[in-house]
């Protein structure tokens, strides 16, 4: 690196030097001289290399790349740096922008190099930038360097799709589920369009179409029907919620209408299956009778229809095939035929034909050309006087040559005889009495008929005959003024007795003929009843028994004097009241008791029945009668028969105990009996001496009984009896 002369110590550089690569030197000297032997020193020699400005400033990048996010608010990008390998003192470097950069949205720190924006960046607008930045020393301003700074602009989701076009889209009705429908494209100007998702808002379950969320292609998803709904707007979203980004989703919302284009799968449809018109006879050929129209729900060249008829009366009409208006062909009379039947077909005219069929009843129409005729000038009718209201007399009759409506004769009464209790039905002609005939017997009666067609009454086209009714008179018979009676009498009623009075009327007006008698023709049993003929009065006519007939069904009659006599019946219905004229009877006369049973053993519970209605029944009062044997026995009020000490079977095997039954009537109904020993009373009754017979005694006893109706002065009766039948058992038994 130096050099040093031999001699004369001469030191000069021998190669450049270079202060960057090494800035100082240290050189150790020898200095020897020549003498033998030779002596040398040393001297260290310390050189510093002086900086010359020898070198320009470099980038430490000729290309460095920056990022900033657009939108972004001024601030820092990136950092440059250069370098000067001169001392400080020529290193000091200032770093500026290249005026020729196009953009004035930076600012670059002369000191540090630090490169900022001045703006927000829009990466739509510019997505990258290329600057020049130059770094050169303060000292010496040529020396320079240069490098390139290019800067990306971030993206950030600040734009929203945008469709590429109004969509207008055409399905035919007939379209498969799956079949592709349009597809729907959309741009974004941020990064990757193609995170766009699509979607159709507000869609329901049923919804007919369908879009892919990734391709956009809008699709049927249900069978479509034009006649139902033939045109669809779809709300269809994009949205680019798929960006990657990381920002808030953006959208657009495109109003996507869909046409259903029309195919011929609906046939003519008439309004009904079956019309019905009319046409008057004797009409020109070429009349209208009717205008037929059907629809068909399809469209266009698919709802063009024509008409035909296919079927029926196809000589005597014809149908325009335009516009279904059916016209005659013929001259028609409704007396000869009435009625055509006509088939029509209405077809449409597209790919496929399809047609339907109604059916068209055509009425010939009367026009009145006839005169209602009555068959006879006059008709004559019977009838009696007695006839109820609304009687049928006769029937008149007038013909017409028309048919139908025109061909119909009413019937009306004129005259002075109108009024007189007859009537005629305006459409049979049937006369009927409106009134009583009753006071007219052995009369006539005339008027007259007139027979015409509906309308007014013109006096052209009308004709009239005369009636003439005999009223015949005839006997009536006699009318209760009940049809059934009702009476009541009780059985102990003497003959004589009047129960009720039957009345009858007789509208004859002769007088011999209202002039009637009664009598009793059936029901009449034993001949209880009687009636007087003229008075109608029904009385007893013979002793009464309830229990043997209760309830008697006469037929009652009232005969007239007319000639022949007429006859009226009625019914009386006499029933029997009841009286208190039976005694009770015991149902059972014995009863059995075990030996040595203590006092209060229960011998039996005695029973009554009485053939009495109530109240004249029970309930029956039951006493022992004060028999010396009856000591034993206690019987209480409502029939329970009791021992009132032991009995010893050995002592006495049977006791004849004397009961008495009283029924609950007015005057009560008393009853005598003793339980198996009433012939035995009757045999001690005669061996105690007694002059009366056994049978006249009971005779007495039950009379005296019956006709006391004082129940104190009965009761004295029975004791006395009873104290002389004790006597008489109690001296035997001793």
């Amino acid at each position: 690196m130096f050099h040093l002369d031999h001699l004369h110590g001469e030191l000069t550089v021998g190669n450049p030097l270079d202060y960057e690569t090494k800035k100082d030197f240290s050189l150790l000297i020898e200095a020897r001289d020549s003498g033998s032997p030779p002596f040398s020193s040393f001297s260290e020699i310390r050189m510093n290399v002086t900086d010359v400005n020898d070198n320009f400033p470099q980038f430490t990048q000729d290309e460095y790349r920056c990022e900033v996010f657009e939108n972004s608010p001024p601030s820092a990008v990136c950092d440059v740096f250069a370098i000067d390998a001169d001392s400080p003192h020529y290193s000091t470097v200032w770093y500026s922008l290249v005026e020729e950069n196009d953009y004035d949205f930076f600012t670059l720190d002369p000191e540090t190099g630090l490169l900022s924006t001045t703006v927000s960046l829009d990466r739509e607008t510019v997505p990258m930038l290329n600057l020049t930045v130059e770094a050169a020393e303060v000292n010496e301003p040529l020396h320079k360097d240069r490098a390139t700074v290019i800067i990306t602009v971030l993206d950030r989701n600040d734009n929203a799709p945008r469709f590429t076009q109004v969509f207008l889209a055409e399905v035919p009705e007939d379209a498969l589920v799956g079949q592709a429908v349009v597809r729907l494209t959309s741009t974004d100007d941020d990064e990757d369009d193609a995170a766009i998702i699509y979607y159709i808002r507000d869609q329901s379950e049923d919804a007919v179409f369908n879009i892919d969320s990734t391709t956009g292609w809008i699709t049927v998803k249900r069978p479509l029907d034009r006649e139902k709904q033939a045109r669809y707007v779809l709300k269809v979203i994009a949205n680019d919620s798929a960006w990657n980004g990381g920002w808030f989703p953006r959208m657009a919302i495109l109003n996507v209408t869909v046409m259903v284009m029309d195919v011929n799968d609906n046939p003519p449809m008439f309004s009904s299956s079956e019309y019905t018109a009319s046409v008057p006879e004797n009409s020109r050929i070429g009349t209208v009778v009717l205008d037929l129209h059907a629809a068909d729900l399809d469209s266009g060249v698919n709802a063009q229809i024509s008409y035909s008829l296919i079927a029926g009366h196809v000589d005597k009409f014809e149908i325009d095939p335009r516009n279904g208006t059916i016209t005659t062909l013929d001259v028609f009379d409704y007396e000869q035929e009435q009625n055509f039947d006509l088939t029509i077909k209405a077809s449409n005219s597209g790919r496929h034909t399809l047609f339907s069929l109604t059916r068209v009843v055509v009425a010939v129409s009367d026009v009145n050309e006839f005169t209602p005729t009555f068959l006879t000038r006059t008709f004559n009718f019977s009838v009696f006087k007695n006839v109820p209201v609304g009687t049928a007399v006769g029937r008149v009759t007038a013909t017409d040559g028309d048919g139908g409506s025109e061909g119909r004769v009413f019937y009306l009464m004129f005259g002075h005889g109108r009024n007189k209790g007859f009537n005629i039905d305006q459409l049979s002609g049937e006369m009927r009495t409106s009134a009583s005939l009753r006071n007219r017997g052995n009369s006539h009666v005339a008027f007259k008929v007139l027979a015409k067609n509906s309308g007014v009454i013109s006096g052209t086209d009308e004709d009239e005959a005369a009636i003439h009714v005999s009223v015949i008179d005839i006997n009536d018979a006699p009318t209760f003024t009940s049809a059934c009676y009702v009476g009541n009498v009780t059985e102990d009623s003497p003959p004589g007795t009047s129960v009720l009075t039957v009345s009858a009327l007789d509208q004859d007006y002769i007088p011999d003929w209202n002039r009637f008698f009664f009598s009793i023709e059936n029901g009449n049993t034993n001949y209880s009843f009687s009636i007087d003929p003229p008075s109608g009065v029904i009385s007893v006519n013979s002793s009464l028994d309830r229990e043997l007939w209760s309830i008697y069904n006469l037929t009652v009659t009232a005969i007239d004097n007319g000639s022949p006599p007429a006859t009226g019946t009625t019914n009386v219905i006499v029933t029997i009241g009841d009286v208190n004229d039976n005694e009770p009877q015991l149902t059972s006369t014995e009863a059995q008791v075990k030996e040595n049973q203590p006092g209060g053993t229960v011998v039996a519970m005695l029973n009554a029945s009485d053939a009495d209605l109530p109240p004249n029944q029970g309930p029956f009062t039951y006493r022992l009668l004060n028999l010396s044997e009856t000591s034993s026995f206690l019987l209480t009020p409502d029939g329970v028969l009791l021992t009132t000490r032991t009995i010893d079977r050995e002592n006495i095997s049977e006791y004849r105990v004397l009961v008495l039954v009283q029924d609950a009537g007015h005057p009560g109904g008393i009853l005598i009996r003793c339980l198996r020993c009433i012939n035995w009373l009757l045999s001690m009754w005669r061996s105690s001496g007694s002059t009366l017979s056994p049978s006249r005694m009971t005779e007495l006893l039950t009379l005296s009984l019956r006709r006391s109706t004082n129940t104190l002065r009965r009761e004295l009766i029975l004791a006395a009896c009873i104290r002389s039948l004790a006597l008489s058992v109690t001296t035997q038994s001793l």
